[in-house]
C-alpha cells in the first residue's frame, strides 16, 4: 500500500466526525451525559486490544486535529522510458481535517533535473452559508462531470487531465448541485519522475444538475444524485464543454495543428423503485463541422432479474469537444441478467448500423453464466460475437475448483482471427496455492496456438505457445514484505516474451520506510482489442521490450483523534477493510499469477471517502464503522478500455475487529 492510500486513509481514520454539534441544553433540563469513547472487550481475560503497535516505541499524539504528512525521496526510471536515465525526484503530501473548513491537503511533487513537477491544492466538504456544501481543487485535476453523466449507460463521455482549478458544490436540500473547471489539458507522466506534460490551448467547463424534491441529508454530503443512492424522482442536468487551440494533428515542418470543438450534454434521467429511464442529447462543434448524438437507457429489475432497452445515435465526426468517442453508428441494444445466489447469467444484444454507410448493417452480442455448483466448484462461460465493421468472436470457459492444494482454476479460450488479431486457441491452469497466513502464492501454465496478425505496427506468422507465470508475496518480518510476479511466454515462431517485478517493502521506523521495485519485460505483449463497437477508443500504447527500477525513502507523520470509525460515531468499534483492484484479462472474476494490480484507481467506501491504489493495485480503510457497507471502484479512473464489473460495487459486512479482504475486478469491453 503506498503512502498516498495509507496518508488519505489514515486522516479519514483519524476522526471523520472532529467536530460534530452538540444539542443546546433546554433551560432546567440535565447536561447530556457525554458519549464513552470505545474500549475493547476482555475476552478470557485477556488484555484489551490497543491500536498501538508494541514494536512501536514514538507515542502517538492524540491531541489536536487529524492531520498527515509525508515526504518522499524517490530514484528510479520511468517505465517505458527510451533512455532509461535514472532520476531522482521529491514528494510531499499533506492533509488536515478542520471542524469549519473541510478537509485541506497538498499533492506535489518535483524533478529538478528534468524541471518537472505537479502539485494539486484539494478542498473537500467545506460548510457554505445556505446549506452549500463546497469541494475545490488547484493545480493537476480531472475535468469533472455532473453525477448522473458518471452513472452506467451504453455511451460513456470521456473525460481529461487539466492543469488548472475546478469547483463543485453542492445543495442537498434543495437537489441542485452545480460544477465549473478550466485548464490546460495534458497527460501524466509516470513514477518516479511524476508531473503533468502540457498539451497547449485550453479546456472549460461549465455544469448544474437539479434533482426534482431533493431531501437534505443533513452534513454527511454525498451528492444529490450519484452512484450508490437511493433517491427516487426526476434529474435534470446539462453541462457545457469548451477546448480552444488544443492540438488536431502534426504538419510536415513537425508542428501542430490547432483546433477549437466544443460540446453540450443534455442530461434527463427518472428513477423510481423498480425502473430507471434516462436520456442523453449531445450537440458537438470539431473545427467548425457540428454532429449530434443521443441515446436513452432504461433499465428495471424484476425480483432476481434486471433487463434494459438502449437506443443510440452517433452521428459521423461526433466527439466530446475534441475528447474522440464513438460515432458513425446507429442502434438498439436489450440486455438481460438474472442473478440468485447459486448461479447468474447476463446477456445482450445489439442491432447496429453505419449511419454513413461506411459499413454494413450488423449486430454486436454477449453472454456469460456463472453456476455455483456446490462449496467447492464453481463452472462459468462467456463469449461475444461482432458482425459490424470487421467480424470477429470470442469465448471462454472457466472452472475453478477447491482441494487440499487450494484454490485450482482451469481455463479454455477460443477467439477468432482478424487482421489485428490473429486467432487464438489456449487453455491454461491457474492454481492459488494453500500457503501459511501472510504468504500468497500463486501459479499459471498454458499452451496454445494463434494465427498470423498483420497490422500497422507489427506482424506474426502463425505458431504454438506455451506460457508460465508465478506469483509471490511474503512477510519476511512484522515489518518488511516482499512479492515478486514472474511470466513468460514462448512461441514456435520465436516472438517470445519474458517479464519480471520484484518489489520489497520495510519500515526502519515508525516515521521511516524504504519501497523498491525492479521491472524487467523482454518481447512485445500481444495486445486483445475489445470487440464492442461502442467500447471506450483508445490509442495503442508501446509494450515492447522495458527496464525500470523505483527506490522510494518515506517520512511520514500523522496525528489527531482515532476515536471515530468511518461511517460511524464515537462510541463504536470497528473493522479493516483492504483489497486489491486488478486487470481481469482472462474475465475469471479471480486474480491470476499472470495478471497485475491496477495502479492509481479511485475507490470509495459509503460514496464517501476515497483513497487510491498503489502501484499493486492495493487499497485499504484501515478503521471502518461496524456492519454493512459498500467499496466502490470508480469508473472514470480506470485506464481506457478497462472498465468496471457490476458497477464496480462490492457490498460487505464489516465485522468488529476483524478485516475483510476484497478482489475487485475490472475488465475490458469484448
Amino acid at each position: 500500500m503506498t503512502l498516498a492510500v495509507r496518508a488519505t486513509c489514515s486522516l479519514l481514520a483519524l476522526g471523520g466526525a472532529l467536530a460534530q454539534a452538540q444539542a443546546p441544553v433546554q433551560p432546567g433540563a440535565a447536561a447530556p451525559a457525554a458519549a464513552a469513547a470505545y474500549q475493547d472487550r476482555v475476552i478470557e481475560g485477556l488484555p484489551p486490544a490497543s491500536e498501538d503497535d508494541p514494536d512501536l516505541d514514538t507515542p502517538y499524539d492524540r491531541t489536536g486535529w487529524p492531520r498527515f504528512l509525508r515526504l518522499e525521496t524517490r530514484l528510479g526510471t520511468p517505465a517505458f522510458d527510451d533512455d532509461r536515465e535514472a532520476r531522482l525526484a521529491y514528494a510531499i503530501y499533506g492533509l488536515i481535517e478542520t471542524p469549519n473548513h473541510g478537509v485541506l491537503s497538498i499533492d506535489g511533487s518535483v524533478t529538478p533535473g528534468e524541471s518537472q513537477s505537479s502539485l494539486t491544492v484539494r478542498q473537500r466538504e467545506l460548510p457554505l452559508p445556505g446549506g452549500w456544501v463546497g469541494h475545490h481543487e488547484l493545480g493537476v485535476i480531472n475535468a469533472p462531470l455532473n453525477a448522473v453523466a458518471r452513472l452506467p449507460s451504453r455511451v460513456q463521455v470521456p473525460s481529461s487531465n487539466l492543469l488548472g482549478l475546478r469547483g463543485e458544490w453542492e445543495h442537498a436540500a434543495s437537489g441542485v448541485s452545480l460544477l465549473a473547471a478550466n485548464g490546460e489539458p495534458g497527460q501524466l507522466t509516470s513514477l518516479p519522475a511524476s508531473g503533468f506534460e502540457g498539451l497547449g490551448g485550453r479546456r472549460s467547463a461549465l455544469g448544474a444538475q437539479w434533482h426534482l424534491g431533493g431531501t437534505d441529508r443533513g452534513t454527511t454530503t454525498p451528492p444529490a444524485v450519484g452512484p450508490g443512492t437511493d433517491e427516487t424522482g426526476w434529474t435534470l442536468a446539462v453541462q457545457h464543454e469548451r477546448a480552444s487551440g488544443i492540438p488536431a494533428l502534426q504538419l510536415a515542418d513537425g508542428a501542430l495543428a490547432t483546433q477549437d470543438a466544443s460540446a453540450t450534454l443534455l442530461h434527463l434521467r427518472h428513477e423510481a423503485a423498480d425502473l430507471r429511464t434516462q436520456g442523453q442529447l449531445l450537440r458537438a462543434q470539431n473545427a467548425g463541422q457540428g454532429a449530434n448524438g443521443f441515446w436513452i437507457d432504461i433499465d428495471g429489475k424484476e425480483g432476481p432479474r434486471q433487463h434494459g432497452l438502449s437506443i443510440y445515435r452517433l452521428e459521423p465526426g461526433l466527439s466530446w469537444a475534441g475528447l474522440a468517442m464513438p460515432s458513425d453508428v446507429q442502434g438498439a441494444t436489450v440486455r438481460s441478467e438474472w442473478r440468485t445466489r447459486q448461479w447468474s447469467a447476463e446477456g445482450s444484444y445489439d442491432w447496429l448500423r453505419s449511419i454513413s454507410g461506411r459499413a454494413a448493417s450488423g449486430s454486436y452480442a454477449s453472454a456469460s453464466a456463472r453456476w455455483r455448483l456446490d462449496r467447492s466448484n464453481q463452472l462459468s462461460a462467456g463469449a461475444a460475437l461482432r458482425r459490424f465493421d470487421g467480424n470477429a468472436w470470442t469465448s471462454y470457459t472457466d472452472w475453478r475448483w477447491q482441494n487440499d492444494w487450494g484454490t485450482s482454476g482451469l481455463r479454455l479460450e477460443l477467439a477468432s482471427a482478424t487482421r489485428q488479431q490473429g486467432a487464438t486457441r489456449e487453455i491454461s491452469h491457474d492454481q492459488e496455492w494453500l500457503v501459511p497466513q501472510g504468504w500468497t502464492v500463486s501459479t499459471s501454465l498454458g499452451l496454445g496456438r494463434y494465427g498470423a496478425r498483420t497490422d500497422s505496427s507489427a506482424s506474426e506468422p502463425a505458431g504454438r505457445f506455451w506460457s508460465a507465470a508465478l506469483a509471490i508475496n511474503a512477510p519476511i518480518s512484522s515489518h518488511a514484505s516482499a512479492r515478486g510476479q514472474w511470466g513468460t511466454e514462448k512461441a514456435s515462431n520465436g516472438q517470445n516474451r519474458h517479464n519480471l517485478n520484484l518489489g520489497a517493502q520495510w519500515r526502519l521506523t515508525p516515521r521511516w520506510s524504504l519501497d523498491g521495485n525492479y521491472t524487467r519485460a523482454i518481447g512485445r505483449s500481444r495486445s486483445a482489442r475489445p470487440l464492442d463497437p461502442l467500447a471506450p477508443i483508445v490509442n495503442d500504447t508501446d509494450t515492447s521490450s522495458d527496464r525500470s527500477f523505483q527506490v522510494v525513502l518515506r517520512y511520514e507523520i500523522s496525528a489527531g483523534s482515532r476515536s471515530v470509525p468511518l461511517g460511524g460515531r464515537a462510541s463504536e468499534g470497528g473493522g479493516r477493510v483492504e483489497g486489491t483492484v486488478f486487470f481481469d484479462a482472462n474475465r475469471s472474476g479471480t486474480q491470476d499469477a499472470s495478471e497485475t494490480g491496477a495502479p492509481g484507481v479511485t475507490v470509495t467506501l459509503d460514496n464517501r471517502y476515497a483513497v487510491r491504489t498503489d502501484a499493486q493495485g492495493r487499497f485499504s480503510f484501515p478503521f471502518v464503522a461496524s456492519g454493512p457497507r459498500t467499496v466502490t471502484v470508480r469508473n472514470e479512473s480506470l485506464p481506457l478500455p478497462w472498465s468496471v464489473v457490476d458497477e464496480g460495487q462490492a457490498r460487505v459486512d464489516v465485522r468488529l475487529r476483524e478485516t475483510t479482504q476484497l478482489s475487485l475486478p475490472v475488465q475490458r469491453s469484448d
